[in-house]
Formats: C-alpha cells, structure tokens, sequence
C-alpha cells in the first residue's frame, strides 16, 4: 500500500480567510466628509486614450525611486497605469481587495499586504473615498485639455480633415447668412423710420404753414416747367445749327507719282524699293521706267530675288565691260544688252532616272 500524504491545503485557505477579514472593506471605511475635495473632476474619462505621458526626469529625481524595491516598482507602476482607466480618471478605489488584483496580487494578500505601503506613495484620501495621486492628477488634467481640443474622429480617418474643413466651412456660411439677415433688418427698420420720420415732418409742416406749402409746390412745379423750355429750345437751336451747317466736301485722293508707280513694279518684281529712296529718285531722272525694268530683270536672273535696287542703280551707271580698248568708261546708248552679260550657271540636278 502506497503512502499518500496529508492535504493541507485547507490550512492555506483558512489563513487566507482570516486575512481577509483582518483587510479594511467598503464597510470598514472611515468617514470621508471631512477630507479634501478630489483634485479631478468626476466626468473626466480617459479609457479611450491608449497611452500615458511619464515625466523620467520627474520620476528619478523623486524620493519613491530610492525607495521602492523592485517588486514594489512594479506595482506601483501597475496602479498608475490602472488609474487612468479609471472614471474619474487618475484614482483608485480605497478597497484592498481590488487594489490586489489591479497590482497584480489575486489570491495573495499577504503579498499585497507587504508591497501596499510603498506601492500607493503618494496617493490619499479624499472626499469621494477614493485615492488621487497628485502627479497623476496633473496628467489627467493635461490630456483631458488635449483631448477636448481635438476633432472627434479618429487621427487615423483620412476623411477626418475634410469633414473638419466642412463644418467650419458650414459654421462660417451659417454666421455669414445671419449677419447677412440681422443687417438686412437693421437696414429695413432705418428705413421706415426714416420714411416714418420725413412724412411726419411733412405733415407737421403742412399743418403749421399751409400757405408756405402750397406757395413751394407751386414754385416747384414751375422751376421743373422752366427747366423743360429750356431744354426744348437748347435741342431746337442745335438742330437749326447742325442743318445749317454745310457738309464738308470729300478730300481729293492724292495722285501717285512716278517713283510710287515704279516701285510698286520693282517690289512685284522681288526687288526692295521705296519713292522717298534717293537711288529710286535718281534712276528716274536718268533712265525710262522700261530701262529700270530691264535692268531689274537682268539682276533678278542674276542674284535671285530680295535684292536692293542699289544693285540696279550700279548695273544702270556700269552696265558690262566692252572688250574694245578705250571703251570702259563711255555710257551706253541703249538698255542692257543681255549678251553681255554671262550665262547663269545651274546645278546638275541630283534625281537618279530608275
């Protein structure tokens, strides 16, 4: 027969047992009317922020660093993150019993027991009979600020910008409208009180001077009477003036010359001329318009067209060297003679016959 020992378990459980009840409870909680008020308000909810903003520099130049073990550390740590996703934001319940499971000590109260002093540094009583650290108090109030400030949506929606544009855009056209209505009602009660007021003053004066009244819309309608028979009369007198008035007789075209007619032969031609030129004037002082033309012909078929009629007037004073001695310098009798003057040269033509 095998040796099977004794179960002790239930000595464990009993000494828990007692150690619970030797743990304040909700009923065992003292009087809170006389304690401070809770540093952060009641409404303030912050489990839908998924991080917590940790001062370092604050953290290690405290006392509670120097302090604190690591198991107590890691406790403390656990009940700062755990505060925060409280309602209010940034308290603790003051109940042992769930301050345990939220450090992390379920079913090990003595454990808890050991750590509790270290691990709520800081943290007190107030009126509400929860526990507040003020640190903690002030991050609460910090993100709480931020959070407000921020659009509702997400960060993560791409269309978030866009409906916050709108809304604005929406909010601005819905304050312009309504100035634009509460002016329009300003401008409307001005003017019936001014009609109001003008018609008012009228009567009045109507009632207290009749005669005066009557004598100025008499006197007005006769100066609007005068205004028209002067008017009549300026229209009649500048009708008469303008019938009587002669039309000026059409201007005579001037008559071209003969510069302008043989320029426009030349510039037809590919030649550039112009009547005030003072080679033009001179060709035709000296030569006869068939002549010019001629020698233009001659030029273009030498020079292509584009040419200056410079070049013209040069052929006419030098029209080709006689091969006769003593003949270089005499004027010819005649135009251009056009065998004197050598055969244009053409290029071979570069088309291969297939």
């Amino acid at each position: 027969m095998r040796f099977q020992p004794r179960d002790h378990s239930w000595r464990l459980f009993a000494r828990l047992g007692r150690l619970e009840e030797t743990m304040p409870s909700d009923a065992q909680k003292l009087d809170c009317s006389e304690l401070p008020p809770p540093p952060v308000p009641a409404d303030i909810d912050l489990r839908s922020y998924c991080w917590m903003k940790l001062d370092l520099s604050r953290l290690h130049s405290s006392d509670f660093i120097h302090l604190a073990s690591n198991e107590e550390f890691g406790s403390a740590v656990k009940l700062w993150t755990e505060s925060m996703r409280q309602v209010p934001a940034g308290s603790l319940p003051n109940d042992d019993k769930i301050l345990a499971c939220l450090a992390g000590y379920r079913g090990s109260p003595r454990r808890w027991m050991k750590v509790r002093t270290i691990a709520l540094h800081g943290f007190s009583l107030c009126s509400d009979g929860r526990l507040y650290h003020p640190v903690l108090a002030e991050m609460v109030l910090v993100a709480w600020g931020n959070k407000t400030q921020q659009p509702t949506s997400s960060p993560s929606d791409p269309r978030a910008k866009d409906r916050e544009r709108l809304r604005r855009w929406r909010a601005a056209q819905r304050a312009k409208h309504e100035n634009a209505q509460s002016n329009r009602t300003e401008e409307a009660h001005y003017s019936t009180q001014a009609d109001e007021t003008a018609e008012t003053f009228q009567d009045r004066f109507t009632e207290t001077f009749p005669e005066t009244a009557e004598t100025f819309h008499r006197k007005e309608r006769e100066g609007e009477k005068r205004e028209r028979r002067n008017v009549n009369n300026v229209s009649e007198t500048a009708d008469e003036t303008f019938q009587e008035t002669p039309s000026p007789e059409p201007s005579q075209m001037p008559t071209a010359t003969r510069e302008g007619t043989l320029c426009k032969k030349l510039r037809a031609l590919g030649v550039r001329a112009a009547p005030h030129m003072v080679v033009v004037q001179e060709m035709c002082a000296r030569h006869s318009d068939e002549h010019i033309l001629a020698a233009a012909e001659i030029a273009l078929e030498k020079k292509g067209s584009g040419i200056h009629v410079g070049y013209i007037a040069a052929m006419l004073k030098d029209p080709g060297r006689s091969s006769v001695k003593g003949a270089k310098n005499k004027p010819a009798a005649g135009p251009p003679n056009r065998s004197l003057l050598p055969p244009v040269a053409v290029a071979e033509s570069h088309f291969i016959a297939l």
